[in-house]
């Protein structure tokens, strides 16, 4: 249950993120966020509801802590257990003369390296391919990016160790420029997911429709999210609701604590 919630809640981060070309933008701004963060720390519970129908925080699910240096560039991400705060893996990040993130080192509890990232851009400075590595130095995936016209992000290729396309990630936009919906094919180019998104007037989705079409039948799924905002605009509380035959059911608690340079 823990390991889905975290990959559940970075896939959406992933999905609805890097819309534009990532460049020397700050990495804090690609984040999401607004002013000087110096530092992120985020508590993902699971929400109850008590015979009242109050809501209520359940377990902790996940602990996050993100590092910002001055420039909004990325240090570290850190993800701790979620109930005695020992750290279980981090990222560290290593940037170029340019300021982009060029390497991604994961290392474990003992700081030893257990898998690398790196980020390739082109001529222009813009993203253009990532790859990752294992303790080995074997490479496991790729990920290529393209862009359209404007410099947003078109379509994001996962391929495997032998360079074979196993999901594709296709993006749509509003007139806005924020990710209206995506879609994803597999390894065959067959599409097995949409997802189609609304947001409020920060640009953070509090509508996530999902269409599952792995089985016969295609499976519809809503995502509602709810949101509470600091003096900065950053949200500190997300809410997150399963729509179940027009009643909202609250599913998570996300609390975030952001520490800003002065």
């Amino acid at each position: 249950m823990k390991t889905n919630v975290i990959v559940s809640a970075l896939l959406i981060g992933a999905l609805i993120s890097s819309a534009s070309a990532q460049t020397a933008q700050r990495e804090c701004e690609q984040d999401g966020l607004r002013g000087n963060v110096k530092k992120v720390s985020s508590t993902m519970y699971e929400a109850l509801v008590d015979r009242d129908g109050d809501m209520q925080y359940g377990s902790q699910l996940e602990k996050t802590e993100t590092l910002y240096n001055e420039k909004g560039q990325r240090r570290s991400m850190t993800f701790l257990s979620a109930d005695e705060d020992n750290m279980l893996f981090r990222s560290r990040y290593k940037h170029d003369g340019f300021g982009l993130v060029t390497l991604e080192h994961i290392v474990d509890n003992q700081e030893q390296i257990i898998g690398r990232t790196y980020y390739i851009y082109d001529k222009n400075n813009v993203l253009c391919e990532s790859y990752v590595e294992d303790a080995e130095r074997q490479i496991e995936h790729r990920v290529l990016y393209k862009y359209d016209e404007s410099g947003k992000l078109k379509q994001r290729s996962y391929n495997d160790a032998k360079n074979n396309v196993y999901r594709r990630e296709v993006y749509g936009y509003d007139f806005d420029g924020a990710v209206h919906h995506t879609s994803v094919f597999d390894r065959s180019n067959s599409k097995i997911m949409d997802y189609h998104y609304e947001y409020d007037s920060h640009l953070q989705p509090i509508n996530v429709t999902t269409y599952d079409y792995t089985d016969e039948d295609a499976e519809v799924s809503t995502t509602l999210y709810q949101y509470k905002y600091d003096d900065h605009g950053n949200w500190v509380q997300k809410t997150q609701y399963t729509l179940e035959k027009d009643n909202a059911v609250p599913t998570f608690i996300t609390n975030r604590r952001i520490e800003y340079f002065e």
